[in-house]
């Protein structure tokens, strides 16, 4: 039987899937377009890279504020303040198209330009709530799923908003159309804070030291070791990758939203499947998580040797189901051997080494400008190093830990 506190936190998570829900088809839109939208102003690959470096520096740096700050005040907390900082960076696009506006407005709303299907699902103090709130480890498998899936199909109404640019380009013009769709953006994250301001958490175990404890910090550089190699690669892989459909296949915008439309059906797939299927198995999370991103990585591989858009789309989309399967039992797995007081600190080291590593977005406009393919052949590569090295540091706490 579950309690009255327990019954208000399982009733108050239809609220955070209506949150990720808004806030994936508002961010997948702008980390989609936003590439797109620096080089119908006129901006070249080298300077939209720099522009990436800069919000990802920014936004280690908000990692460590909100995440530090969960253990405190609390996670539902810590997600609804800072959802404020995107709605105020798609005001700013809306509002100007002025390059020091643009810039500080990403850096803000911590638009990356990492274009997966589940990005509208991560912001601070996510992956904390669910924790502290249900702590067996397939439970909170489940409820990462149900996120995880229901921000990938969000997702398919953010490429689908990017779709209709190129009708609302024939009436307004390339960059004001982009405006009119970061002004539904603003709309959309407008409901994600209400939805937020919804939330309940239970009494979380009350924080005893400054940082956090040996155990937890133990255990957090065996999961920090693998995604500042998995970082490195996204951050050279990912951030234009929008921009590389459009040049590498000479598309329109909404060509290119069509793409992730379909990837973003796939990824949603993989979440479900995840949750439901796999996780019911009992099928060991490290091996899913470590073989999905081992194949995540020769897939983008394969990808930039590939000269043909019906192609890339079906490799693309398979990648996406992988990710789907991997992502949620990988974020379990980040915070198994962390220490209930710890939660929110945790995930603010790993996500400020993770984010770090993605500076690399600085050489991807770089690279691209030297070979179109060079950015997802190195992205690939360091996937699956990443993996390897994964698998090896949990799979030897598992043992240690009869786990």
């Amino acid at each position: 039987m579950f309690t009255e506190d327990r019954k208000l936190i399982e009733n108050s998570f239809k609220f955070l899937l209506a949150s990720r829900t808004l806030r994936s088809i508002a961010l997948i839109l702008v980390n989609l377009s936003l590439s797109l939208y620096l080089k119908a102003l006129g901006y070249g690959l080298i300077f939209i890279g720099i522009v990436y470096f800069f919000i990802v520096l920014f936004n280690v740096l908000i990692a460590f504020i909100f995440g530090t700050l969960g253990d405190r005040i609390g996670y539902a907390r810590t997600l609804l303040i800072a959802e404020f900082l995107p709605m105020i960076a798609l005001l700013g696009l809306t509002l100007s198209e002025n390059i020091y506006v643009i810039i500080v407005s990403a850096m803000l709303g911590g638009i990356t330009g990492t274009p997966g299907g589940m990005r509208g699902a991560f912001s601070p103090g996510m992956t904390s709530y669910i924790a502290s709130n249900w702590p067996e480890e397939r439970e909170r498998v489940e409820k990462l799923s149900k996120i995880y899936a229901t921000a990938s199909l969000a997702a398919i109404g953010g490429s689908l908003l990017l779709v209709t640019h190129g009708y609302l380009s024939m009436h307004f013009g390339a960059v004001n159309s982009f405006r009119i769709l970061f002004g539904v953006s603003f709309f959309l994250t407008l409901g994600s804070i209400v939805s937020l301001s919804f939330l309940k958490e239970r009494k979380r175990p009350k924080k005893t030291t400054m940082l956090m404890k040996k155990e937890s910090f133990s255990y957090s550089l065996r999961v920090v070791i693998p995604n500042i190699i998995n970082g490195t690669g996204i951050g050279i892989a990912f951030p234009l990758l929008p921009l590389w459909f459009e040049l590498m296949y000479r598309i329109s915008a909404s060509y290119v939203g069509v793409v992730f439309t379909i990837a973003y059906a796939f990824t949603a797939g993989g979440s479900y499947l995840s949750g439901v299927f796999l996780n019911k198995k009992k099928i060991r999370a490290i091996t899913v998580s470590s073989t999905a991103r081992i194949l995540q990585g020769l897939m983008l591989i394969a990808i930039a040797f590939t000269p043909f858009l019906l192609i890339s789309v079906m490799l693309y989309s398979i990648r996406s189901f992988i990710a789907g399967i991997g992502t949620p039992m990988r974020s379990a797995i980040s915070v198994r051997g962390i220490s209930g007081e710890d939660y929110g600190t945790a995930s603010a080291i790993q996500g400020i080494f993770t984010r770090s590593s993605q500076l690399t977005s600085g050489l991807s406009g770089y690279l691209m400008n030297e070979g179109l393919g060079l950015p997802l052949l190195a992205g690939g590569f360091l996937q699956v190093a990443g993996a390897f090295v994964f698998y090896g540091l949990i799979r030897s706490w598992e043992k240690e830990h009869n786990f």
